[in-house]
């Protein structure tokens, strides 16, 4: 008996090994769309299909990263892992751009490995097409908007050029859609040209209709609010993020200066921020930055840069309301880049950025170099200041702070922001549809939907009441609705027609904020102030959405 025993282990052992030996093998089974030929603006959902064709199960959990033309759009995980010959879907919500696009799902990422039998087929990918709806490209074909420099009220995002890149990135998923988009320094040059103000919605109007657009988009970004977690070393941190990002906008006829929609949009994304260095550090040193930039004159916050730090330049305005434009040059006055138009009221600060880059996109040398002011006729102003050897380890490289470079797009807030602004294309593309047949009539949008002309929609601030309430001298008589958001203007030389008591004809100074109606009787209403908000009896009131 005993010489049968070393036999016997030798055959459990034996038996034993290809269990103890089994691998797993995750593969993509399956990746299907629904609808599976959407069009422009469709919510797709892909639906990806797990399996494990392997000899073993695969225990731990693990990730599946869905990605669209090599950008990850998400990042999800089957927690109970898989067991031998199981299969699982996974799936992820995606809005339709225009074009071919290429949906790739990698399962078990370098997230988190698992060993497998066969690590060479963890991909699968499929093509996708997607195109405009034939009828709405028929209705849009001759319709041309321009999109505006989005206003920033996040000011503190501590990213640059918000309002520049947001408008830049709406234009170009416009143009991808199929819709004439005109660029946004056509309309800038266009208002500089004429001396028109941007924060004047009647001028972005004018300016649109000079340009031979019919819609003029004006939006703004609300919030880009960034949530960091962070092992800090110094200004050095290994950082996470979750982002959130809102958006509004409103599509006007440029003819008749008349808003036709008012659209919210918003987007969201988390994991790492992509960033070198913590954000939290560059944002106290833009802050600390501001004071002096703001200071008086032409300023830039320190004599010095190291290789590759933004360059922070301000410009006070003393003199009257205008369009500035700032050139960068070397020491010896050769011409190096321009840095684009700002429109400053008196005794505000415009501020830009120089990325140390030449108008070619090269990094420029260490040396000496200038700012000038130029205000259309002349330079009126010039600052000095030096680029030093060396890179610098106290801030990011300035492509990765500004909104709508390749680097921003590759972070989490970049991310956040693309999410925003699918959001609010495709809603823009139903609504132009919505207001083509406005646009291209003869009728007045609110005296067609609303019943009430537009010019009703405008009046004065009548009494400021101690509770911190503002009358309006319009109310339901006049179209005023509970709800409704009217913009308060500082203005000059205001006339009214003497028999209807209508305003007809005005000047914009500033653009002091807005207020949210909150009660309404025939002949006045009542509304509460929106943010800071400092008015006065006299002000102008005009209606900009619901």
């Amino acid at each position: 008996m005993a010489k049968w025993v070393p036999l016997m282990l030798i055959l459990l052992i034996g038996c034993a090994a290809p269990a103890a030996f089994a691998m797993p093998d995750l593969v993509v089974e399956h990746i299907e769309l629904h609808p599976e030929a959407p069009m422009v603006g469709d919510l797709v959902l892909i639906e990806a299909t797990i399996h494990n064709a392997g000899d073993g199960a695969a225990h731990d959990p693990f990730f599946v990263r869905f990605s669209l033309d090599g950008q990850e759009i998400a990042l999800r995980s089957l927690t109970s892992g898989l067991r031998r010959g199981e299969s699982q879907s996974l799936s992820v919500e995606w809005m339709a751009t225009p074009g071919l696009h290429e949906v790739m799902i990698d399962v078990d990422t370098d997230v988190s490995r698992v060993e497998e039998s066969d690590e060479s087929n963890n991909v699968g990918s499929r093509i996708v097409h997607v195109q405009l709806d034939p009828e709405a490209e028929a209705m849009l074909e001759n319709v041309k908007v321009v999109v505006a420099t989005f206003d920033n009220r996040a000011p503190h995002s501590g990213f640059l050029y918000v309002g520049e890149g947001l408008s830049d990135l709406l234009a170009e998923r416009l143009t991808d859609m199929g819709i004439r988009t005109l660029a946004r320094f056509e309309l800038d040059t266009v208002m500089q040209e004429n001396g028109l103000n941007p924060a004047d919605p009647s001028d972005l109007a004018t300016a649109g209709r000079i340009l031979g657009a019919d819609i003029l988009i004006d939006g703004a970004v609300t919030q880009i609010e960034v949530r960091e977690s962070s092992l800090q070393l110094g200004f050095l941190s290994i950082s996470g993020a979750k982002v959130d990002v809102h958006l509004e906008a409103q599509l006007i006829n440029v003819r008749t200066g008349s808003p036709l929609s008012f659209l919210p949009a918003s987007g969201s994304a988390e994991g790492s921020t992509g960033f070198s260095v913590d954000l939290s550090g560059f944002l106290a040193m833009l802050q600390s930055d501001s004071p002096d930039l703001c200071g008086g004159g032409l300023q830039t916050a320190r004599a010095w840069y190291n290789i590759g730090e933004s360059v922070p330049i301000g410009y006070r305005n003393a003199g009257t309301p205008g369009w500035f434009s700032i050139e960068i040059t070397t020491g010896m006055g050769a011409f190096v880049k321009w840095l684009g138009w700002r429109y400053i009221d008196t005794d505000d600060c415009g501020l830009w950025y120089w990325n140390q880059l030449n108008s070619s996109g090269m990094q420029l040398n260490p040396g000496v170099y200038s700012a000038k002011v130029w205000n259309g006729t002349a330079y009126i102003a010039e600052v000095g200041f030096q680029i030093r050897p060396g890179l610098s380890l106290s801030t990011p490289p300035v492509s990765e702070l500004t909104v709508g470079s390749p680097q921003f797009r590759d972070t989490v807030v970049g991310s956040a922001v693309n999410h925003a602004i699918d959001d609010l294309s495709t809603s823009l593309l139903h609504a132009l549809i919505d207001v083509v047949p406005i646009v291209t009539s003869d009728q007045p949008f609110f005296e067609s939907t609303m019943g009430t002309a537009w010019e009703h929609r405008e009046g004065q601030i009548a009494a400021i009441l101690p509770d911190g309430r503002i009358a309006i001298n319009i109310g339901a008589s006049d179209g005023v609705v509970l709800g409704e958001v009217f913009e308060i203007l500082e203005v000059a030389n205001v006339i009214v027609d003497p028999v209807t008591l209508e305003i007809i004809n005005y000047d914009v100074l500033s653009r002091r904020g807005e207020m949210a109606i909150t009660e309404v009787r025939d002949r006045v209403a009542f509304g509460e102030p929106i943010g800071d908000l400092n008015p006065s009896v006299g002000d102008l009131v005009r209606w900009i959405r619901p």
